[in-house]
């Protein structure tokens, strides 16, 4: 392993921004994989899953484990600066560095940020980004792609598939997606995916193990790595495949405590009582959400208060095995 420094920016209010990553394998390897992590500043557990994974890779190449088949590079940071002060975006004028994408050289601090790596990321041949979802709240970790159909949709979803995740989403692009990492991670040739875990601004253990094994086990699957049957080996799913588009949501009429009644992958049907929102004054009914369609619980929304107009839950209505 040996440790490389990517882009740097001189900035006029703190030291300078650098963005590192920790490589692995040899140089003439036949192919490539780049792991992303934190591109935001609350992206606390996307961060740790790619250090733990710096950890996990240190070993197995100690072990003799790293097949060299593969080079691999792994990013836990790319916006250090948002992450020290605790701000999602880029603190002087709150862009976002996944919406910048494929980057200008000379234009705006957050997309000379995005030029500078994407210019050392762009031609590897798998690519992950550990992302966060918009919407703050629990789900199903998962694997997603964004349809830019400049590659073999089968070999994306075979791809998909090998990290082992109940459930693999695609996602048909909108023009406000085509400046994210992902969608030209694949205008450029590379076979990208978006794995999200259930936090975002925290670090949940349980969840960074389970999303670490199946990065592992993709890893196994592209022949980058050999993984150990016995550290390497935990429970993985048959991947149902979806579109973004089967996700129904189910948003509240009334504002109050929210009283959820279901859980993230429980199958409910059309008509189920979702939850209850509670008057704040004294805890009486205010409204009762029901599930529109029959499906499975994939998100709910995360704090005890809601507002009304808010997304409370998405169902997912149909999902096939891959």
């Amino acid at each position: 392993m040996r440790q490389v420094k990517l882009f740097e920016l001189e900035t006029p209010y703190r030291e300078t921004l650098a963005i590192k990553g920790s490589h692995f394998g040899p140089d003439e390897a036949p192919e490539s994989l780049v792991v992303v992590g934190a591109l935001r500043g609350n992206e606390i557990q996307q961060a740790y899953i790619c250090a733990r994974l710096v950890q996990r890779l240190k070993q197995l190449e100690e072990e003799g484990r790293i097949t060299g088949k593969v080079k691999m590079l792994v990013i836990p940071v790319v916006n250090s600066f948002s992450m020290n002060i605790a701000h999602r975006f880029w603190p002087m004028d709150s862009t976002d560095i996944n919406r910048m994408f494929p980057g200008y050289d000379q234009g705006e601090t957050t997309q000379r940020i995005a030029a500078g790596l994407f210019d050392r990321v762009q031609h590897a041949t798998y690519g992950i980004q550990l992302a966060s979802y918009y919407l703050p709240g629990n789900f199903e970790p998962h694997v997603r792609v964004t349809n830019a159909k400049a590659l073999d949709a089968d070999r994306l979803r075979d791809l998909a598939r090998m990290f082992g995740f109940r459930y693999a989403l695609v996602k048909e692009p909108s023009p406000f997606d085509t400046t994210t990492l992902n969608y030209n991670w694949q205008v450029w040739n590379t076979y990208a995916c978006s794995v999200y875990s259930s936090v975002t601004s925290s670090i949940n253990e349980r969840a960074a193990d389970f999303v670490l094994a199946r990065i592992l086990q993709f890893m196994g699957g592209i022949g980058a790595i050999v993984p150990d049957p016995e550290t390497d080996a935990t429970p993985s799913f048959a991947t149902q495949w979806a579109r973004e588009e089967d996700l129904v949501n189910v948003r509240t009429a009334r504002a109050g405590f929210f009283r959820p009644m279901k859980n993230v992958t429980q199958p409910v049907e059309a008509g189920d009582v979702l939850a209850e929102i509670l008057d704040t004054d004294d805890c009486s009914v205010r409204e009762v959400l029901t599930s529109p369609v029959s499906g499975t619980v994939f998100f709910i929304h995360e704090s005890e208060l809601i507002n009304g107009e808010t997304i409370a839950f998405k169902i997912l209505a149909h999902a096939e095995v891959l």
